[in-house]
């Protein structure tokens, strides 16, 4: 650390740290932990730290930023392509033994988060672990044998051993937290929530632009899905609700923002029904874009089951939409039943039904949009940087604890 550092109760103050955050997704890549970990970064380093970022190379994608050492890679999965780093070379082992740093933080439990592990081991250093993404959920990308108990229970002894590889662990909701401890996680662990620039959102620049784009009245419902369209997300659900409802609000329109594996089998399902013209996929919207977007839907849709922490959802609610969601822990603290939205069991009929109650009553899709509002105030990028710099502080204080309480052992061992 560069500078001085005091304790004043919980409150931390400290100087400028020496940060490595590990992670095997960044950009260009656009999901959950790039968009996270982006906006982590700019935060610290807006409040005087050093910020390093360790993440595979990848081919044709050069960084507009200063701060980010890409490591060799080795491309995994084509569709979406998935690059992993490969350990052990050089040029990774080179940047990293010049290095100094405070304190390490690993954002997945592959091969940069093991690396994180390797050099924290070497250096003696404090490592952070933040859990985004349960690994049982995803074994379906291992193809064949992806759906088997053996591979299944191998994912469930891999999440548990990498985690408990950490100094203290991170999760961004509730949910995860109950997770771990069901996976025997015996590591602190301690809840830090997603957060944004608040500020993006609350305001439009382009009000009507998405509308004029897709050729849709300023009054015409827009149910809005934004994120990955991959299998996981479960977005044929959203297709097949909003084909039973579709008579029932004939002017409504399905908005699909995003991409994925799975979007030439949706878009090949949405074209099957009787309601296609009235189904939409944007592909990637740039994210400079996605306020006006969202700003021009009507609700905010989600069928997933996997997520974490969205931050797509807390984009939503900082924009001021209602939500119908199919009921999951994740949402817990951003949809507030019959408050901001509602959280339906995953039924189609159910589901279908809520969108067109919530529909016929402009007041209380009003009333919900402003609670939305209300309850993003608890999201900020502000409040989740300032709780990592305090963490990042108490592990550094304990690691230098037990380093002292150890070498003092030693001597008197003598």
């Amino acid at each position: 650390m560069a500078e001085n550092v005091t304790e004043v109760g919980k409150k931390l103050h400290m100087g400028s740290l020496r940060i490595g955050l590990f992670t095997d997704t960044y950009a260009p890549q656009i999901n959950g932990v790039s968009i996270s970990l982006q906006l982590v970064s700019e935060g610290l380093q807006r409040r005087g730290h050093q910020v390093t970022i360790f993440a595979p190379k990848i081919p044709g994608y050069k960084d507009d930023q200063p701060g980010v050492v890409r490591l060799p890679s080795l491309k995994y999965l084509n569709d979406p392509p998935i690059y992993v780093a490969v350990l052990g070379t050089p040029r990774s082992t080179w940047s990293l033994t010049r290095k100094h740093f405070d304190v390490l933080h690993a954002h997945s439990p592959l091969t940069v988060g093991l690396l994180a592990y390797f050099t924290a081991s070497t250096k003696n250093l404090p490592l952070i672990y933040t859990y985004h993404t349960s690994i049982t959920d995803y074994t379906h990308y291992l193809k064949i044998i992806g759906g088997t108990g053996v591979i299944r229970h191998a994912a469930r002894w891999f999440s548990t051993t990498s985690t408990n590889l950490g100094d203290q662990i991170v999760v961004p909701s509730p949910k995860f937290h109950r997770l771990l401890l069901e996976q025997k996680v015996t590591k602190p662990i301690i809840t830090i929530p997603n957060g944004i620039d608040l500020s993006n959102f609350k305001a439009v620049k382009n009000p009507g632009s998405f509308r004029n784009r897709l050729g849709l009245s300023a009054d015409a419902p827009i149910l809005l899905s934004v994120g990955r369209v991959d299998p996981e997300k479960r977005l044929d659900f959203l297709i097949d609700a909003f084909v039973r409802m579709s008579e029932r609000v004939p002017d409504a329109h399905l908005v699909f923002a995003g991409d994925g594996g799975a979007r030439k089998k949706l878009e090949e399902h949405a074209a099957a029904t009787n309601v296609s013209d009235r189904i939409h996929f944007l592909g990637m919207v740039n994210r400079a874009e996605l306020p006006d977007l969202l700003h021009d839907a009507t609700i905010f849709l989600s069928a997933s089951t996997t997520e974490v922490h969205p931050i797509s959802v807390i984009e939503a609610i900082a924009s001021g939409l209602p939500l119908v969601v199919v009921q999951d822990e994740a949402f817990e603290g951003m949809i507030v039943e019959n408050e901001n939205g509602h959280l339906t069991p995953l039924d189609v009929g159910v589901f279908s039904d809520t969108l067109v109650k919530l529909l016929s009553d402009p007041e209380k899709l009003a009333r919900y949009g402003k609670r939305s509002t209300e309850l993003s105030e608890k999201f900020s990028i502000e409040g989740q940087v300032s709780a990592l710099e305090n963490l990042y502080f108490e592990a550094i204080l304990q690691n230098w604890r037990g380093s002292f309480v150890s070498r003092i052992s030693a001597r008197l061992k003598f």
